[in-house]
């Protein structure tokens, strides 16, 4: 590995003819997976994986650390490499041997080992800079079931600032046991994947405050069309813009439904919006989709919190249980009275899709500082919501994942404690792990939901460096 003194942890170029599509590191061991570049046609006898420590100008870092050179046959792209150190920062490096002699090599990649809840989908240690156009922390995991059994979970790559444009989407094939990289879109962020009659589509922006646009799969995943835009946007982190997360998207009354948002963090505001179409219509023909006015937030609504510097974003689109359909939105409460607790529900004109919102109320709710997901179980009628719960004396975090539940979408209580680093004894703390951003679906007596996981020397709590992938069996006892 090639370093520069001034810059420890930027990477060597000389690489070329093979991609390392997947690194995921648990306790005391990591999975690596590879390709050959598709202009790539010689066949190969041998891949040799190494590992090892991760080096400061020039020198080991973790001297007792052991370094490894593992050998795999030429037809063979994925290895689990054990007896690794937890906590230690490793490089890896994949080479492609033919009669003894190197033909390609993969640029050299970063990790760090260590327990993980649940099963790694996707992993980037924060000073790997492979995908740095994008940036260098995992981010807005969303999943879906295809009809050939097959799950997919995409992800985009986060970076304050930077240029957050690519998604990668991973397959699996055995109900969520290993997972495979399957494709890359670009320019894509905050993407929902979905079905609609059997047909994937990715509805994104090209990149933070970009354009609101949307991609079609013909071959569930593989590849995309697109991006087809539906409104422009500047694409600037200080200037207002198309805003949107993994959030639900709804059928209802003959439309496909979601919640977007307009606005910036720097401009302090995010107004609500909602997007739809006919069913029936071209779903990639920008023209057939109604935007809704965008609502600004009203410090007079009654209910609302006192101060702060409150806004909205990240709706949910959910049926209420007499028909309609309503938005549930984060609620940014801190400095305010409460400071948390509250969301914010507004109602939809689902007669007149070009009408604004209107406010319903606000509610109390659990864990309204980060994004979360509401789908209605249709067995029970019950909903289920995905919540960071917080207490005292810091709001922000996002170290506990919890299942909140309502029968009437007004009054919720959280059941169970889905993951929880809070009450371990884990050294990292909670301003160094989260598990955020989640996004779930109900199927039989399991609860499917992926997590934006920050563990293991994350960058932060916010800027994670994982997507896991879990599973909840016989989640209804806990509706109870």
């Amino acid at each position: 590995m090639i370093l520069d003194e001034n810059n420890p942890t930027r990477q060597d170029t000389g690489f070329g003819g093979l991609v390392i599509t997947r690194i995921a590191p648990m306790s005391k061991c990591v999975q690596i997976d590879w390709k050959l570049s598709e202009s790539y046609v010689n066949p190969v006898d041998t891949f040799i994986i190494k590992i090892e420590p991760l080096d400061y100008w020039g020198v080991p870092f973790y001297r007792n650390s052991p370094r490894m050179l593992i050998s795999v046959s030429g037809n063979i792209y994925s290895a689990k490499v054990e007896n690794i150190f937890n906590g230690i920062d490793y490089t890896v490096m994949v080479s492609a041997l033919r009669d003894g002699i190197e033909v390609a090599r993969s640029r050299v990649r970063l990790f760090r080992a260590g327990p993980v809840p649940g099963t790694v989908v996707a992993y980037l240690h924060p000073h790997d800079l492979t995908f740095i156009s994008s940036g260098r922390f995992t981010c807005s995991p969303s999943i879906v079931r295809l009809p050939n059994g097959r799950l997919l979970v995409s992800h985009d790559i986060y970076e304050r600032r930077g240029g957050q444009n690519i998604t990668h989407i991973y397959a699996s094939d055995d109900n969520g046991l290993n997972w495979f990289f399957l494709s890359e879109i670009t320019p894509c962020f905050w993407g929902t994947i979905f079905l609609h009659r059997g047909i994937l589509y990715m509805l994104c922006t090209s990149t933070e405050y970009g354009n609101l646009q949307i991609y079609r799969s013909d071959d569930l995943g593989k590849t995309f069309t697109g991006p087809f835009v539906i409104l422009k946007g500047e694409g600037r982190w200080d200037k207002p813009g198309p805003h949107k997360a993994p959030v639900p998207v709804v059928s209802h009354k003959g439309r496909i439904w979601t919640a977007i948002e307009y606005g910036c963090w720097k401009q302090g505001y995010h107004d609500t919006g909602v997007i739809s179409i006919d069913e029936n219509d071209d779903l990639c023909n920008p023209n057939n989709w109604v935007i809704s006015p965008f609502v600004h937030y009203d410090p007079s609504w009654p209910g609302v919190i006192r101060g702060g510097n409150p806004s909205v974003l990240e709706g949910n689109l959910v049926i209420t249980p007499d028909g309609r359909l309503v938005n549930i939105l984060r609620y940014e409460t801190i400095g305010g009275d409460p400071e948390y607790g509250k969301a914010i529900v507004m109602r939809v004109d689902d007669e007149h899709p070009d009408k604004p919102q209107i406010f319903e109320m606000c509610i109390d709710f659990p864990g309204n500082l980060s994004k979360f997901a509401i789908r209605r179980d249709n067995k029970t009628g019950i909903y289920l919501s995905l919540i960071n719960r917080a207490r005292k004396p810091w709001y922000k975090q996002r170290n506990i994942l919890s299942l909140a539940v309502s029968e009437d979408l007004t009054s919720w209580k959280v059941v169970k404690d889905l993951i929880n680093y809070d009450d371990k004894d884990w050294p990292e703390g909670v301003l160094q792990v989260g598990f955020q951003y989640p996004d779930f679906f109900i199927e039989d007596d399991n609860l499917y939901f992926v997590s934006r996981t920050a563990l293991n020397g994350a960058n932060n709590y916010h800027d994670a460096n994982y997507i896991t992938f879990h599973r909840l069996e016989n989640f209804r006892e806990f509706l109870e």
